[in-house]
């Protein structure tokens, strides 16, 4: 499937998402397909990697230079997002009841929710890796092949979650444009620090930034790479982005502290939507909670994007 059309799912799914904004149904078809659709994925990305048999003899080696890759990645993002965060400042100021309770009904919930949905995903890729290694070799080109079609689907359901999500750009104008520089000031920072960090690791500029440009969303940009290009660099991305969101909630406090909240946004990259929001609002208040959801959202959206982009560099 060209990834032409994989782009086709995720515009479809935002403009279903925006045009029927009001439906509540589409709102729970949309989490059936997120749920369904990535567990199908992470499992089928699991087995692959338990068939591989070079990938399981080398996942020291993987592991070590994920390591570096994560620390690279948010370094990079921490030191783009705080040198440009006096001029962020005004952006983090809130204003409105409406706003606030429309993203306080956002996230109640979501922490739990995503610490769980993390953990099943986790044994969801420890069973692919189990099956991938007991399964005879001419299973896995099957497996293979349906990859892109439950890719497809995930896209849809992604679309459709981030175009249910269309009052954020009322929230964009109200807080003003400058906004939207966090997360660009994350991606850039993000992107370079990976590519820098896999510099020194001797990978590829196309293969350290296609890593970078996973800000956190492990599942989804372990998925892609793994699809379009290798086994072994969708391994190093998943636990590359897994490995920076549990750095992320050890570090956000201290940064918080030391560096500001607008800076402890930038470790968690795509997750300041879910798992990371509410130890952000715990630490940076209830004015931090608009930008990092904002971040968060427009991270997400570059991921299906930029990944593919740099692979084809």
């Amino acid at each position: 499937m060209d990834m032409w059309l994989l782009l086709a799912f995720l515009l479809g799914g935002m403009a279903a998402g925006y045009f029927f904004s009001e439906s509540k149904m589409l709102g729970k078809i949309s989490g059936y397909i997120l749920h369904i659709g990535l567990l199908i994925l992470i499992g089928i990305m699991g087995a692959r990697i338990g068939a591989d048999e070079e990938i399981i003899a080398d996942l020291m080696r993987i592991g070590f230079n994920s390591f570096l890759l994560a620390v690279g990645g948010i370094i990079g993002s921490i030191a783009f997002l705080h040198l440009f965060s006096f001029y962020l400042a005004a952006a983090q100021t809130v204003r409105g009841e409406e706003g606030e309770k429309q993203y306080e009904e956002m996230i109640s919930g979501e922490d739990g929710t995503s610490m769980r949905l993390t953990f099943i995903i986790l044994i969801v890729v420890g069973i692919g890796l189990v099956t991938g290694w007991l399964l005879p070799s001419g299973v896995l080109p099957w497996l293979e092949g349906s990859t892109q079609y439950a890719l497809a689907l995930l896209l849809l359901g992604v679309g459709i979650d981030l175009g249910l999500r269309h009052q954020v750009l009322g929230h964009i104008k109200r807080l003003g444009w400058r906004i939207i520089m966090i997360p660009l000031f994350v991606a850039a920072g993000s992107i370079i620090g990976t590519i820098l960090a896999g510099t020194v690791l001797g990978l590829a500029m196309r293969e350290a930034g296609a890593v970078g440009a996973g800000f956190g969303w492990y599942s989804l940009s372990a998925v892609l790479i793994t699809d379009i290009y290798t086994v072994e660099l969708g391994s190093m991305a998943f636990l590359t982005n897994i490995m920076r969101e549990m750095m992320a909630l050890l570090s956000i406090p201290l940064l918080a502290r030391y560096l500001g909240p607008i800076t402890a946004i930038a470790p968690g990259g795509a997750t300041s939507m879910d798992v990371t929001l509410p130890l952000l609002k715990q630490v940076g208040g209830e004015e931090i909670v608009i930008p990092a959801f904002i971040n968060g959202m427009i991270l997400s959206s570059l991921v299906p994007v930029l990944v593919p982009f740099f692979l084809t560099l």
